[in-house]
């Protein structure tokens, strides 16, 4: 599974980094008014001083923020982002991963 996430790290975003499995969850989350989300994910953690380079034909929209700028934008503002992000960042940062 590592070789699989380092290689669509490379490829949506342009970074090569060594990857560690840090957990897996399931979630069901409902998004606002659009629908609800049910799915199992596993989460890996990788470390680059390298920029990224968006693959737009994979990602449409993207932000690079500091983990202690991101704790600071789920709190200021929670609405913009998605409940399975909230859920497993708080987790991320419990497991000291990040």
């Amino acid at each position: 599974m590592e070789e699989a996430v380092a290689r669509r790290l490379e490829q949506e975003l342009g970074i090569r980094a060594e990857v560690e499995f840090v957990f897996k969850f399931e979630y069901r989350a409902a998004f606002k008014d659009i629908g609800t989300e049910h799915e199992l994910c596993w989460v890996y953690v990788g470390r680059t001083d390298a920029a990224p380079v968006i693959n737009t034909s994979e990602i449409a929209a993207w932000r690079w923020i500091a983990p202690g700028d991101l704790d600071a934008a789920l709190q200021e503002d929670p609405g913009s982002y998605t409940p399975w992000l909230k859920m497993e960042w708080a987790r991320l940062r419990a497991t000291n991963a990040i």
